[in-house]
Order: C-alpha cells, then sequence, then structure tokens
C-alpha cells in the first residue's frame, strides 16, 4: 500500500514538472497571436496612403501648339518625380470646354487646378467655382483676370520678351520704317509681348506701327493676314509674330510674295529656331522655357499643400535666339 501511494505522489510531482515547463511555452506563444491583427490592418493602412496622394487637375489651352506640348511634358515628368496624379485634359482653344473641364475637376475633388486660360477674362466664373469649392488655383503661362483667387502664376516675362523683339527690330531697320503685329485677342500673355513691343517702338519716332491684327492664335490666319498686310503696304519692312506659329505663318506668306519683310518672332519653339537657321528673314525667335514654367508651377503646388507660401507671381527671363546662337 505505502508503495502504491509512493508511486501516485511520484506520478502528481512529475505532472506538475511538465504543466510548469509547458506554461512558457504557452505564454510565448500568446504574442504570435495577437501579431495577427496587424496583418488584417495592413490594407487599411495602404487605403489611407492611397488617399493621401496629390491629384492635380490641368486644363490647358491647346495640344496643338508645340509649346503647351512641351508644358504637358515637362509637367507630367515633374509629377511622376514628386508622385503626383496629373489629369490633363486639352481645352481646345474653346473657353466653354474649360469651363466643364473644371466643374469637372470640382467634381471629382482633385488637390488642385491649374489653368492656361483660353480667355483670361472668361474663366472667372470657373476659378470662382474652385474658390468656393475650396480647391487651389494656379495659371501658367497666361494669367487671369478678375475676382477669382489665383495663388500663383508662373510665366515667361512676357513684357520683357516684347521688348528684346522690339529692340532686334530697331537695330534691323536703323531707327526707320513700316512694322506690323500678327497679335492673339483675349491672350493675357500676347498682350504683353505686344505691350512691350509698342512701348518700346514708342522711343523710335521714324518707326511706325501701321497695323495690329488678330489671328485667333492660328497660323494659317497669320499667313492670310500677312498676304493681306504686304499688298495693303507695300513698304513694310518688318512683322512680329507675337508666336512663332504666326510668325512662321507671316514668313510662307512673305515667301511666297518674293518679298524682302523681316520677322521677329517669340516662343522659341523647335519650329521658330529651325527657321532662324535657315540665315533667311525670319531674324529671331524670343525663347520662353516651358519645361521650366510647367515644373515650377506644380513644385509650387506641392509647397502650398505642405504648408508654405508661395510667391504669387514667378516670372522667367526670356533670351535672343538668331543664327549665332542657334542650338
Amino acid at each position: 500500500m505505502k508503495k502504491k501511494m509512493l508511486f501516485v505522489s511520484i506520478l502528481v510531482i512529475l505532472g506538475l514538472v511538465i504543466a510548469g515547463c509547458a506554461a512558457p511555452a504557452a505564454e510565448e506563444a500568446a504574442p504570435a497571436e495577437e501579431a495577427a491583427p496587424a496583418e488584417e490592418e495592413a490594407p487599411a493602412e495602404e487605403e489611407a496612403a492611397a488617399e493621401d496622394d496629390v491629384v492635380v487637375g490641368f486644363s490647358m489651352l491647346t495640344r496643338t501648339h508645340t509649346f503647351y506640348k512641351l508644358m504637358e511634358e515637362g509637367l507630367l515628368d515633374e509629377a511622376d518625380k514628386l508622385g503626383v496624379e496629373v489629369v490633363a485634359v486639352d481645352s481646345d482653344t474653346d473657353i466653354a470646354n474649360q469651363l466643364n473641364q473644371v466643374q469637372d475637376f470640382i467634381t471629382q475633388g482633385v488637390d488642385a487646378i491649374i489653368l492656361t486660360p483660353v480667355d483670361s477674362a472668361g474663366i472667372e466664373p470657373a476659378i470662382k467655382l474652385a474658390n468656393d469649392a475650396g480647391i487651389p488655383v494656379f495659371t501658367m503661362d497666361t494669367a487671369a483676370s478678375g475676382e477669382g483667387e489665383v495663388v500663383s502664376h508662373v510665366a515667361t516675362d512676357n513684357y520683357a520678351g516684347g521688348v528684346l523683339d522690339a529692340e532686334y527690330a530697331a537695330d534691323v531697320l536703323d531707327g526707320e520704317g513700316q512694322v506690323a503685329i500678327i497679335g492673339c485677342a483675349g491672350i493675357e500673355s500676347i498682350g504683353q509681348r505686344t505691350a512691350g513691343f509698342e512701348d518700346t517702338m514708342a522711343n523710335y519716332p521714324d518707326i511706325e506701327i501701321v497695323a495690329v491684327t488678330d489671328c485667333k492664335c492660328d497660323g494659317a490666319v497669320a499667313a492670310d493676314q500677312t498676304a493681306d498686310l504686304l499688298v495693303t503696304y507695300p513698304d513694310l519692312a518688318l512683322v512680329f509674330g507675337t508666336g512663332d506659329p504666326f510668325g512662321l505663318g507671316a514668313i510662307t506668306a512673305i515667301n511666297a510674295a518674293n518679298r524682302d519683310v523681316k520677322v521677329v518672332s517669340l516662343d522659341g519653339l523647335p519650329e521658330g529656331i529651325a527657321e532662324v537657321k535657315k540665315g533667311g528673314n525670319f531674324l529671331i525667335t524670343v525663347a520662353q522655357d516651358p519645361d521650366m514654367i510647367a515644373r515650377s508651377t506644380l513644385q509650387n503646388i506641392m509647397k502650398y499643400l505642405g504648408g508654405e507660401e508661395v510667391e504669387p507671381l514667378v516670372q522667367i527671363s526670356p533670351y535672343v535666339i538668331d543664327i549665332n546662337n542657334a542650338p
């Protein structure tokens, strides 16, 4: 009996020892069970990160103009570097299209809107709608006018560009002769170029600006208008194309008429530079930098959304490209 009792006691003691050794293992397993919910929360964290992505709506004047194509390329490349999504649409130089595009951006809930306005005054209602929705608006190349609030405008110093064209033209003409301007109404940047040209020419009393046209921002129309000017003003000495497409249209008409009329232009587009390099009557193009304009704008947007102050106006200096420095 005593032996039986002793045997039972030994079994009890062994059971306690084994239970004591197993307890830590159970406790060590507990953290693994607690870690499981963290894996379940991962998708929610990824969703939150996705919601933090910045989306920018961009309504451009047109994709048919090389300048705006280069601007869009620079914007998309910079967006890729900054991890920003850009929704880019073409207004096709139609203010009604652009107004609808801004409304679409507001509905989509974008974080910011970039505009190259079709009409500086006509875009005001769209900007006000964005203001009311709490979406910041930025403009490039062409500024907006009116009461709509624009955080920042980045553009070439277009007035300075017009001055450079005028100074070059006055030098070529030895301070005298008839000059015509091929313009485009309603575009603030073109208006600034025209103003810079006209103000500078006021310093040359023997240079007469005989006409300022509105080519509707169309190179073919510019060519037709130049052809008419050549007939109306047989002594016309020079044409100022306020954009390279207009200057190229002008030189097409001048060459077709076999006239010795000079052309100065503004944009610095590859087509304009190629014409300058021919060494004919297309003397210069004053160059802009659409790539820098676009990148600077997107950088300003990210600063603003991050709580930093940005300059309301950023102007990038233009420069003359003639046959001596054409790349």
